[in-house]
């Protein structure tokens, strides 16, 4: 049996959608039947990783300079320029790893795509497959506003866009995470159409078979939950496109009109101090509670403090081609679920059966649906009983992978 080879820089130290997609591929084709080799820096997690999976130590990470360099050069230079810049990454990777593997790879996160097209280009590996589930050039064009930051950013898209030219035509294979984004590729390069494969996002069973740890929500409910309080609940990254802020001033408009709801937000990103601030100036910073980043094996326990969980991403085409994790993390809470009605999700929550909706980056909207859900909660939880079954069988990696012929991506 082939054994299916996969490489990512990461030392999955921190959670989030991509950590969490990677686990979800590796243990769903464990669960397949698939012989594994996962080459990183990851340290063996039990609970996460699939225990057949076959670790191989990467032995060398890169900075966020490093990183950006790195691709900056790939995108600019010719070939030749680059493998002098970089013949230090080629000498460690031929040393820990050319020696014991130069076939086909997969490789996951936007910097491993462009590593394994350097690799390639090398002559280290014979070719190289990417699971692709985010398209920079998208996110840079719709960040940044005005002045400085808009030309900054228009660089970044265009540096993002000529890179992804260079790795897209090289490349075996490529996996993508909905149909919309597969769709966006075929328009976007139309001479890689027959090497798109769709593994869609969805909910990692680890997540589905986490164990509520009751001695922590039993501290959690003491210091985050009051008599009759109700809870608001986000957990996801405080970037720009994930509409934390807003989420926060919504909250800060109700809490006007209500004293019996408290918001709590987990995660980090650019936005994390700006929060905090409008948190501690705001009125209501009493009933405000961010929490940071916590650990994944503790997501379901932290979830149980919430009545209602939101997942206010903005309007952004991204969004409109991604189901970004947490809406699948969310849905594996068993709790009352709102989300932006985003056309990738609309096959998924056809008549609002797995989450209440609302138009994507309509804040007003928002608060209704908020007000909505608080006050029919017993009734949508009767609705939502068994959402939580659902998503863990028929939104699972492992569910995707058994109807996925894995050897496709090969030929």
């Amino acid at each position: 049996m082939k054994t299916i080879v996969c490489f990512t820089f990461s030392d999955f130290a921190k959670d989030g959608g991509g950590r969490v997609r990677i686990y979800g591929i590796l243990n769903g084709l464990i669960e397949s039947g698939h012989k594994v080799m996962l080459i990183s820096n990851a340290s063996l997690q039990e609970d996460k990783f699939h225990k057949d999976i076959e670790h191989i130590s990467l032995g060398f990470s890169l900075s966020d300079k490093q990183k950006r360099f790195f691709q900056f050069a790939l995108a600019c230079f010719p070939m030749s320029i680059n493998k002098i810049l970089f013949h230090n990454y080629l000498k460690k990777f031929k040393k820990r790893i050319a020696k014991k593997y130069r076939g086909e790879i997969i490789f996951f996160e936007y910097l491993d795509n462009s590593f394994g097209y350097f690799l390639y280009q090398n002559n280290l590996i014979t070719n190289y497959i990417n699971d692709t589930h985010g398209i920079a050039s998208l996110e840079f064009k719709f960040n940044g506003t005005k002045g400085y930051s808009k030309l900054f950013h228009l660089l970044k898209e265009k540096v993002s866009l000529r890179l992804d030219m260079k790795v897209i035509t090289s490349l075996k294979s490529m996996i993508v995470v909905s149909e919309e984004m597969k769709l966006y590729f075929k328009e976007k390069y139309p001479f890689c159409s027959r090497k798109l494969f769709l593994i869609p996002d969805g909910v990692n069973r680890g997540l589905c078979q986490q164990k509520i740890d009751y001695d922590l929500l039993e501290i959690l409910s003491q210091k985050y939950k009051s008599y009759n309080q109700k809870i608001i609940f986000f957990a996801g990254s405080f970037k720009d496109l994930g509409g934390v802020v807003e989420l926060l001033e919504v909250f800060i408009s109700l809490s006007r009109k209500r004293d019996d709801i408290a918001l709590l937000l987990i995660g980090d990103g650019e936005h994390f101090e700006r929060v905090k601030r409008i948190s501690k100036n705001a009125q209501c910073s009493n009933r405000i509670y961010v929490l940071g980043r916590i650990s994944y094996a503790h997501l379901k326990t932290y979830q149980q403090l919430a009545d209602v969980i939101v997942c206010p991403d903005k309007y952004h085409p991204y969004s409109e081609m991604v189901p970004h994790i947490k809406y699948f993390d969310s849905l594996a809470s068993g709790k009352i679920v709102i989300n932006g009605n985003f056309k990738v999700l609309s096959s998924i929550n056809q008549n609002e059966s797995l989450s209440l909706s609302y138009p994507p980056s309509n804040w007003v909207a928002l608060e209704e649906t908020i007000v909505y859900a608080l006050e029919n909660q017993d009734m949508l939880l009767d609705k939502y009983e068994n959402v939580l079954k659902r998503v863990c069988i028929d939104y699972s990696y492992e569910n995707y992978l058994k109807e996925f012929d894995i050897s496709e991506i090969y030929e």
